[in-house]
C-alpha cells in the first residue's frame, strides 16, 4: 500500500496526527541474538524483477527528481497522471551506466527535475512494468518527518506506552532502572563494585535494550541541532506524545526524555559510564519481559567528552524553558571536561563477562574538539577557545566515532559573533571543502548519491544522511542551491530510489522493511513493525552470518530479523533522518 501525506500546512493538531497514525497502522550498532538461522525473505525478493526505482514518498515540485531503471534498449520515459493516465511529461533516458557496487547492469536515469506539476503520477517505459505511484507536492516529507520523530517515543525505556499515543503498539513499562548495579569495570575509590545507582528514562539504542552514552549523545545532539537550526518550525510541530500539552515543543519534550537519562550516567568524579546494559544480549522478548540484571559498565574518555558536549548543548537550548536544570547540566559538562583533561586516553575495554555493544574508540582528538566547541559556545570561556585554536583535527563525515564535524557545524551556526574572524573563516572553508567533496561523489553513482564503496558499512544509510547534513550546512553558509541537489537525491535514495528498491523506513512507502532487527517489533504480536524507523541499509560485511542473495555492497540487504547487520535500527540513524527532513520542510515553510 502506498503511503503519502497530503497536507497543506505544517501539522498543528492532534487530530491530524491521529489521521496520520491511522494510515500508518495499515502500512505495511550491534545486536546479535539467537534464531539467526530463520529466514523470511521470499523467492520474489531473491529474484529481483526489473523495476523503475523512484522515491516512494514522492518529490518536491522545485527539487531535483530522478528515477533509475536497468535497461539496454529503452530510450524514453513518460510520466502519466494516475487519476486519468494522461501523459504529463516526456523525457529522454540518460546513457546506460554500470555501478561496480551493484549487480544491476545498464542503469539509465530519468531526470524530470523540470516537471513541477503537483499531483499523483507514475512513470512508463516501453516493455517494462510501470513505476509505483508517487506524488509531487510541497508536503511530501511532512508525514515521514513526524513518523521519524515519533519512533523515539516508541523506543522509550522505563515507561508504559498508552494506546492513546501508541495505538496498537501500546506496551507495558520495562527497564524502569531504579536498581542498576555498578559493574567492576566502572568502579572508583568511592564507588565500589556492586554499588546501586538509579538511571531512569532514555531510549533503547537499537535492536537490543541497551543504552549507550556515546551513541545517545550524538543522536541527541543531532535532534537538538535540528531544533537549533529551525526552532520556529519546531515550535508548532505536534508529534502527539504524552507531553504535547505542556507548552514546550514536542521535539524538545522527546529529547528531554533522553537527556534526563544521560545526566544520570555521570559518576561522582565527572567520568561518564560508557553504557547501561545487561551482561548478555536479551532474547526476543518485550521490554517488561526482560528481567536480567542491569549494570552501568565501564568509563571512557569518549563517553565522558560526548556527555560534556551534549549537556553543554542542552544547557543552551533549554535555558529559557528550565534555567535551573540548564545550569545543572552545564556544571556537569564542565566537570566531565575536567575529568577528561586528567584522563585523556581512557578507551573503553569490553569486560570478559559482558556481551553488549562496545562503541569502542581509541582516538579522542575529535571528542575533545566537539566538547570544547559546545563548552565555548555555552560559556565563552577563553580556555576552550584556546584548545580549539590549537587543534589540528581533520574534518570528516560525522558519526559516533568521528564527532569533530558536529563541533564544526555548531561553531559555524552559533559562533560567528564571538569567534575571531580569521578562525571563523578558516573553519568555514573546512566545511565547504568537505561539502564540495561530497558533491563530487554524486557523479560516481547512477543514482546520483554520494555513496562510495567505503560508505557501505554497518549503518550505510546513516552515512548518507550525515553527508546530507554537511550539504545542508554548506547551503546555509552559501545559499548555493547546488548543494541541495545531493540532499534531494539522498532523500529519494532512502525512500526507494536505490539498488534494492526498498524504502528503508518502516511503514513509509510501497516496499518497506517488515522484519527489522528490533526486539519490540519482533515480539509485540503486531504484524507491522513500529513505523518511522530507518534500518541500517545495504553493505557486504555480513557479520550476522545470514544468507544474502546478493554479494555486492549496494545490493546486499535483507529484510529479515536475522540480518542485524543490514536490517537493525538505531537512534543515531534515525536522528539524521529527522534532521534532514525537518530542515527541508522548514526551508519550504520559510519560502511560502
Amino acid at each position: 500500500m502506498h503511503f503519502f501525506i497530503h497536507s497543506t500546512a505544517v501539522i498543528r493538531s492532534r487530530h491530524y496526527f491521529r489521521v496520520l497514525f491511522a494510515l500508518l497502522s495499515f502500512i505495511s550498532i550491534i545486536g546479535c541474538s539467537e534464531d539467526n538461522s530463520k529466514q523470511k525473505y521470499t523467492e520474489g525478493q531473491v529474484n529481483k524483477s526489473v523495476s523503475i526505482k523512484v522515491s516512494q514518498v514522492g518529490y518536491l515540485p522545485a527539487g531535483s527528481k530522478y528515477a533509475v531503471v536497468p535497461s539496454k534498449s529503452a530510450n524514453r520515459f513518460v510520466i502519466k497522471r494516475e487519476v486519468d493516465d494522461a501523459v504529463r511529461y516526456e523525457g529522454v533516458l540518460n546513457e546506460p551506466e554500470n555501478w561496480p557496487l551493484s549487480q544491476e547492469p545498464n542503469l539509465r536515469s530519468a531526470d524530470f527535475s523540470e516537471f513541477t506539476e503537483q499531483g499523483m503520477f507514475y512513470i512508463e517505459i516501453a516493455d517494462l512494468p510501470r513505476s509505483v505511484p508517487f506524488i509531487i507536492s510541497d508536503r511530501v516529507y511532512a508525514g515521514p518527518h513526524i513518523a521519524a520523530i515519533k519512533s523515539f517515543y516508541f523506543n522509550r525505556s522505563g515507561t508504559e506506552l498508552d494506546a492513546t499515543y501508541a495505538g496498537k503498539w501500546a506496551r507495558e513499562a520495562g527497564h524502569v532502572d531504579e536498581v542498576v548495579t555498578v559493574h567492576s569495570s566502572a568502579t572508583a575509590s568511592s564507588l565500589d563494585s556492586h554499588a546501586i545507582v538509579t538511571s531512569q528514562k532514555g531510549w533503547y539504542d537499537a535492536g537490543d535494550y541497551g543504552k549507550y552514552t556515546v551513541n545517545a549523545a550524538i543522536a541527541t545532539y543531532t535532534l537538538l541541532a535540528a531544533y537549533n537550526q529551525n526552532s520556529q518550525y519546531y515550535e508548532s510541530l505536534i508529534i502527539d506524545i504524552p507531553e504535547t500539552e505542556n507548552g514546550l515543543p514536542d521535539l524538545l519534550d522527546e529529547v528531554r526524555w533522553n537527556l534526563d537519562w544521560l545526566a544520570t550516567m555521570q559518576r561522582y568524579d565527572g567520568a561518564a559510564f560508557h553504557k547501561l546494559t545487561t551482561l548478555h544480549w536479551p532474547g526476543k522478548v518485550m521490554p517488561h519481559e526482560d528481567s536480567e540484571p542491569l549494570f552501568v559498565i565501564g568509563v571512557s574518555t569518549s563517553a565522558t567528552l560526548d556527555l560534556a558536549a551534549i549537556l553543554a548543548v542542552a544547557s543552551r537550548v533549554y535555558q529559557e524553558q528550565d534555567p535551573d536544570q540548564a545550569k545543572q547540566w552545564l556544571v556537569q559538562a564542565e566537570k566531565a571536561w575536567e575529568w577528561a583533561k586528567e584522563n585523556p586516553n581512557t578507551p573503553y575495554v569490553q569486560p570478559d563477562d559482558v556481551q553488549s555493544g562496545e562503541y569502542g574508540d581509541n582516538t579522542f582528538d575529535d571528542e575533545f574538539f566537539w566538547a570544547a566547541v559546545e563548552l565555548y559556545l555555552a560559556t565563552e570561556d577563553p580556555r576552550y577557545l584556546s584548545h580549539l585554536s590549537n587543534s589540528h583535527v581533520e574534518f570528516t563525515v560525522p558519526g559516533w566515532a568521528n564527532v569533530e564535524t558536529f563541533g564544526l557545524i555548531s561553531l559555524l551556526t552559533r559562533g560567528k559573533v564571538s569567534l575571531p574572524s580569521a578562525l571563523y573563516e578558516k573553519w568555514r572553508q573546512k566545511l565547504l571543502t568537505l561539502a564540495n567533496d561530497i558533491v563530487e561523489q554524486t557523479t560516481t553513482s547512477p543514482y546520483r548519491v554520494p555513496m562510495e564503496e567505503a560508505d557501505f558499512v554497518w549503518g550505510s544509510n546513516s552515512v548518507l544522511l550525515n553527508k546530507t547534513i554537511v550539504l545542508l550546512a554548506a547551503h546555509r553558509l552559501t545559499d548555493n542551491d547546488n548543494y541541495l541537489k545531493g540532499v534531494y537525491q539522498s532523500i529519494a535514495y532512502i525512500f526507494g530510489m536505490n539498488a534494492t528498491g526498498y524504502s528503508f523506513v518502516t511503514g513509509i512507502g510501497s516496499k518497506t522493511p517488515m522484519y527489522p532487527h528490533h526486539r519490540i517489533s519482533e515480539s509485540d504480536k503486531v504484524e507491522e513493525p513500529i513505523p518511522g524507523m530507518l534500518v541500517g541499509g545495504p553493505h557486504s560485511g555480513h557479520q550476522d552470518n545470514c544468507t544474502y542473495p546478493y554479494p555486492l555492497p549496494a545490493d546486499s540487504y535483507l529484510d529479515d530479523w536475522c540480518s542485524f547487520s543490514t536490517n537493525e535500527i538505531a537512534i543515531n540513524w534515525n536522528a539524521p533522518l529527522v534532521y534532514v527532513l525537518g530542515e527541508v520542510n522548514a526551508m519550504l515553510e520559510e519560502r511560502e
